[in-house]
């Protein structure tokens, strides 16, 4: 019993704490350990100096051409092209793309040039004119995700260079490529900033306005607004368009069912160039025409889905997300 309380009072013992001084060696000595530490198992000491900045890589190549190779390591300056040289490599790329029309060379070497740009953290009006002219090409050759690189990058660089020529434009081609996406999230947002900016620009208000039109399945109101669109406008919102039509033509079936419809009328509301051109359309989804007219009822039954040709993996250069 005695031995139990001794045991209990032993432990109930307080330790006296430590004096000020001998807590502060305790500290010293406990920071000397840490940077000693060897440098294997990856800790080091270094000192940051808030007044410090990176400095930008200024490349030494003069190389117009240069394949496209992602940089894993540290950039080395002798295999980057400087700013003069990127000049001349951008007037000889358009060039080249204007006789010869080859995307998966084009393709690769503006990848290449929107390296060297922005390894040197040029953001002026050289690589504005860059992004721009690539993001054109892809429109081209229906290469969109090449596209929403180069139109992604635009964003930033219209930021710092607010007054540029062409900002309203790839803004509404921003908006057109959420609306063929149907991201709906996205036009709500870009609708909001530029409400914010109090600006008024002809290119961005016709954008929402097919949006819109687009998203409400208003097929009048959309092939109506489709014709003042520009011609890279028309590219992004090609597969929409035909989407859209489809849609259209459901609906007047079932609506005019059981009377006839006019074909010549299409030619109008659905934005044909001829009529030829719709009758083949109609042909190939299967809508039954007789002497000018399309049988509602009938077509009902026989109508199909279109189908869109999908391009192949790496035909013109295009290797991924086509719409």
């Amino acid at each position: 019993m005695l031995a139990m309380r001794g045991r209990d009072v032993i432990s109930l013992k307080r330790k006296t704490p430590p004096a000020s001084s001998s807590l502060q060696d305790h500290l010293r000595k406990l920071q000397a350990s840490f940077a000693s530490l060897p440098s294997k198992a990856g800790w080091k000491r270094t000192k940051r100096d808030s007044t410090s900045k990176t400095t930008a890589i200024i490349g030494t190549s003069t190389t117009l051409e240069k394949r496209y190779l992602r940089t894993t390591d540290a950039v080395d300056p002798s295999k980057v092209r400087n700013r003069a040289t990127c000049v001349k490599a951008f007037a000889y790329l358009k060039g080249k793309w204007a006789a010869e029309q080859d995307y998966k060379y084009i393709g690769e070497q503006f990848k290449s040039l929107r390296q060297d740009i922005r390894v040197q953290s040029i953001c002026d009006s050289l690589a504005i004119d860059v992004y721009e002219a690539n993001a054109r090409i892809c429109l081209e050759v229906g290469d969109f995700s090449e596209f929403n690189q180069c139109q992604s990058c635009l964003r930033e660089l219209y930021i710092t260079n607010p007054r540029s020529e062409n900002k309203f434009e790839f803004w509404a081609y921003r908006i057109l490529y959420a609306t063929a996406l149907e991201d709906t999230k996205t036009v709500l947002q870009e609708q909001v900033e530029y409400a914010n900016t109090r600006a008024k620009d002809a290119m961005v208000r016709l954008a929402l306005d097919i949006a819109y039109a687009c998203r409400a399945e208003n097929y009048v109101k959309f092939f109506t607004l489709l014709k003042q669109c520009t011609y890279y406008g028309k590219l992004i919102l090609h597969k929409t368009k035909w989407a859209l039509r489809f849609k259209a033509i459901t609906l007047m079936l079932k609506a005019y069912s059981p009377a006839k419809f006019p074909v010549q009328k299409l030619i109008k509301i659905l934005n044909f160039s001829s009529e030829k051109a719709v009758r083949l359309w109609l042909n190939h989804i299967r809508v039954i025409q007789k002497d000018g007219y399309i049988l509602c009822k009938e077509s009902q039954k026989t109508i199909r889905s279109p189908r869109f040709k999908v391009r192949r993996e790496g035909q013109n250069g295009v290797t991924h997300n086509v719409l």
